[in-house]
This record gives C-alpha cells, structure tokens and sequence, in this order.
C-alpha cells in the first residue's frame, strides 16, 4: 500500500496544477475533491483519462457527491456524464461529511450498536465485573471517543449510551441497584490516576475530544487547506508536541474537576480519595488467567466500592470470633482467625515470586534468618528466630543478599486515623530498619523495608525497590522500563487487592477448634494398619 501510495503521488501532483482552487485529499487510494464544481468536473475528467496509467482506476458509480439539496439539480446537471451518487452526508476516512439530519440518520445505528455492546457488557459484569469493564474501558469507548474526535458537535446524540452506561453498566459493576448519584458519576468520569475509573460520560467529552484532534492535525490541515507541501517531520514533532500539550490540559481540567468534588468533604474522606490516585493499578491489568491477573467478582467488587468510598455490600453484622461490630476497619485489622497474617504472607510471597522472574529462583529464599550463625557479632545477643521475609540475592548489589520485610497497614484503623498517610509509612519504615538494619549490615547484607497500606499505597522504600525490580526485568526481558514498571506495580497491586477482599469475606473459624490428633513426626503412620 506504501509503494501504491507513492507511485500515486505524480497523478495527485498534476491534479493539484490543473486545478489549484479545488482541495483534493489524497488517502491512499482514497480521493476526495472540494471546490467549485465545474473544476470539480474538469479534474474527474482529468483522472480518468490519467489514472489508469498510474494503476488507478475511477469508479464514478460507487463515487458520492455531497451537496445541499437546494443546489442538487444543479449539482447533478453539471456531473451528469459521470453518473455519480448523490446525498446530503455520507461517511468519509471514519468520520462524515453533510448536514446534521443526514449525520444524525448516519449515527443512529452506530449509537444503537453501542447501546446494545453496554447492555452486553451489563449482563457480564453480574459475574465477570473485571472483565466487562476492560471490554468497556480499553475497546468499547475507544470507538465512540474516535467519532467524537473526526466528528464535531456529535455530542448531544450520544445521551441514549450515557444512560445504558449510568442506569446498567456502572450499577451492574458496582453492584447495586441504582444508578451513582451526580457527585459519584463525575467520579467514575476521572480517569484512574485520578481517583476514577476512567468512563467519561460521551455526552460532554465530544468538545474536547474534537478540539484536541483538530489542535493536533493542525500543520496537516493547513497544508490540505493552502496547497503547500507538508514537511512530514515538522508535522510529526509538532502534533507531538501537542498531544502532550492537550493531554496536560485535559488532565488540568480533571484536576480541577477532582478539587470541586474534594471541596465540601471532610478530611478523612479527602485523604482517602487523594491515596485513590496513586493505589488504581489493579484498575488497569487486563484479566488474564494465564498470567493470573484475573479477580473474582467479589474481589474486584469489594475494592471498587472502598476506592469510591462506598461500603462493601453483604458484610456480617459481627465479628464471629470477638463479637464486635464487623465494620470494615475492623475486617482489615482483626487479627483473629489469621487472616490478617494471611494478607502479610500473600504480599511478601508476590515480592518472591517476582524476584524469582527477575533474577533466578536459587537466588530467592524465604523467612531468611538474620542471626545464621548465632553469634554474638559486636558484643550484642541476637534473637535466634529474628526472620525477614525474603532475601533475594544480588538485588542491590552484586555479591550482596538484601533482606525484605513486609508489612500491611490500614491508615483507617483507630489508631492511625486522621494521620498524614505518607509520614505512617514512614514511621512504619524506621521501626523496621530499627529492628533489622543493624543486624543485616553487620553480617553484610542490605535491608528493604516493604510498607504498604491496604489500599496499595507503597512506603518509599517498597517504592525504589519496585523500581530496581523493574530494571532488572526489563534488562531481561528486553522491553521498554515503563512497561515493566506497570507490570511491577499492576502486580503488587492485585496481590493486595485480592488479599483485602480476603480479609473482608474470609472464613475467621479457627481450625484449633476441630479436634485432631497432632503428630509430632511420622511415627504416626504406624496407627495406619493396611489391608490387601
């Protein structure tokens, strides 16, 4: 198509020199022409006696001209040798040309189809809510946002797909009942760095969408519009250049967005919403069982309603072990019933998993010992059971083991409450290099505290670890630092989400309470007595 392109470029030159009033936008083999329309007639005239010289063959009957209807019989007298069709609008390179009825009876399928993909997607996310919404999120809205980009002032007939998304899609997503109220929905319109989850409603995004179309491909359409030739380069540095220029505009105007919404809150709930912009990376991982990025409904469900600040939906009343109010702070910091050491080993097994990827598995252990030999180094007596989580060898330094240690803390437990989230993770930071640093350096090895909220938050260190995790893979896999970091975090993210929903549905039963006979060793099996 490249080399039928080029060798096209001589036939478009001549046509252009014919006719310098007539505006003739070349898309491969794709010819449009705008302009008066007696030269409109005299280059139709030119191209096919020339084109089929240059392997371009004419085909007036499949042709469509676009015309007022009062100029029609006009119109149609003056083209009537080349038999063309005629309408007011029609499609043209993905968006259309014409009056507004005839954009309006062009779009009603279109609209029509997207409304019944968001009623599709309503019935699957009752079960599969993570799919649906990155059926919705990474394809579905991608196409009605290019019309909207191609198209202007299209904006008003997409109300039919803002219902089906704020009355079907988004409930059936967040599992309720009710369409989110005003304040909610503007929410969900944010994207995820922003404490949203990226479903704009398509009602109001057609401006901005079609506004930063045009700001980008203005060099391009200057070109079309003069008849100057177009320095590809310049053309590619400057519609670079702002598309990051409307990117950082548009993510102005969401800020500021975000700051009416944070305005009338209070303080807790402002603190919370403001950790949803850096904690949505497991908002953005497509759901794939092979590489075990999928969460069950629930899962998924359960953290989507504590990011919005909506209360998970069939809780028990009470605890069933302490008999306390089973609220959410005391779910995630409850530790009757291990769940809440469930959620530290998950986390830190996830850290090993990946240092595994990244260096080789001998080089990772688990629970290392810091106190290996038992002596006494220093003069000080060290506690013989003082374990990190994982060790990992090479990590920072070559020939050197560093020590991790996890810990999982909720800001929204009574005793942290109200506390600035950043300086808990500090704090939480310096406790455990108080425990652990000076034991690991006298034995040579490097310690890494691992601090993370429940709602994936990372302390700096975790955070410059994850980052040294993701050079390491993307030297060894040989793909881009950025995507490797998003895998990195996508990861960590996931395992705590998961470990959240796991705390809050999660069987507290002790298993003590089921009487068995404990074994000491396999002397055991001789009680086992077996029969031919």
């Amino acid at each position: 198509m490249v080399l039928y392109g080029l060798a096209l470029v001589p036939l478009a030159e001549r046509l252009r020199l014919a006719a310098p009033n007539v505006m003739q936008p070349w898309y491969a083999d794709d010819f449009a022409m705008t302009g008066p329309i007696n030269d409109v007639a005299w280059i139709m005239t030119l191209l096919m006696r020339h084109g089929p010289d240059r392997g371009y063959y004419p085909e007036p009957a499949k042709s469509v001209v676009i015309c007022p209807p009062q100029d029609r019989r006009r119109v149609e007298e003056s083209l009537q040798p080349f038999g063309f069709q005629y309408s007011d609008g029609a499609r043209y390179v993905g968006g259309f040309l014409g009056s507004d009825a005839a954009l309006r009876t062009w779009l009603t399928p279109k609209i029509q189809k997207w409304v019944e993909g968001v009623d599709t997607l309503s019935k699957i996310a009752k079960r599969f809510p993570q799919t649906a919404y990155a059926g919705l999120a990474k394809l579905l809205q991608a196409e009605w946002q290019y019309i909207q980009r191609v198209v202007p002032n299209c904006g008003q007939f997409f109300q039919p797909v803002e219902t089906a998304l704020s009355h079907r899609f988004l409930p059936a997503i967040l599992g309720t009942d009710e369409p989110p109220d005003d304040t909610l929905r503007q929410r969900l319109d944010l994207s995820v760095k922003l404490a949203g989850i990226g479903v704009p409603n398509p009602t109001l995004t057609s401006a901005a969408n079609n506004s930063s179309s045009r700001a980008i491909t203005n060099l391009l359409v200057t070109s079309l519009l003069d008849n100057s030739p177009l320095n590809v380069a310049s053309y590619l540095a400057e519609s670079s250049d702002r598309r990051v220029t409307e990117q950082s505009k548009g993510n102005m105007m969401a800020q500021q967005e975000l700051n009416a919404i944070l305005a009338p809150l209070r303080p807790l709930e402002t603190r919370r919403i403001k950790r949803a912009c850096s904690t949505g990376a497991w908002l953005t991982v497509t759901p794939e069982s092979l590489n075990g990025t999928e969460l069950a409904a629930e899962e998924f469900r359960d953290n989507l309603r504590l990011c919005m600040g909506l209360h998970p939906k069939n809780l028990p009343p009470a605890c069933n072990l302490c008999n306390q109010r089973f609220t959410v702070e005391h779910a995630l910091t409850c530790k009757r019933g291990g769940l809440v050491t469930l959620r530290h080993n998950d986390v830190a097994a996830e850290w090993g998993h990946l240092c595994g990827m990244a260096f080789t598995p001998s080089a990772v252990s688990d629970e290392p010992s810091i106190n290996t030999g038992r002596d006494t180094a220093a003069g000080n007596d060290l506690p013989a059971d003082l374990q990190g989580d994982v060790a990992v060898q090479n990590f920072w330094k070559c020939g050197v083991t560093t020590i991790f240690d996890v810990q999982v803390t909720d800001t929204n437990a009574p005793s942290p409450q109200g506390q600035d989230p950043m300086k808990i993770l500090s704090r939480q930071e310096r406790k455990k290099k108080d425990k652990y640093l000076a034991p690991c350096l006298e034995r040579r090895r490097h310690f890494t505290p691992l601090v993370f909220l429940v709602d994936g938050l990372q302390g700096v260190e975790a955070t410059a670890a994850c980052k040294r995790l993701a050079a390491c893979l993307s030297k060894k896999w040989s793909r881009s630092y950025s995507e490797v970091c998003g895998f990195v975090h996508s990861r960590v993210s996931l395992s705590l989400a998961r470990t959240t929903s796991l705390c809050l549905r999660g069987s507290r039963d002790p298993t003590s309470r089921i009487p068995m006979t404990q074994w000491d060793s396999g002397s055991g099996l001789g009680l086992y007595h077996y029969y031919l």
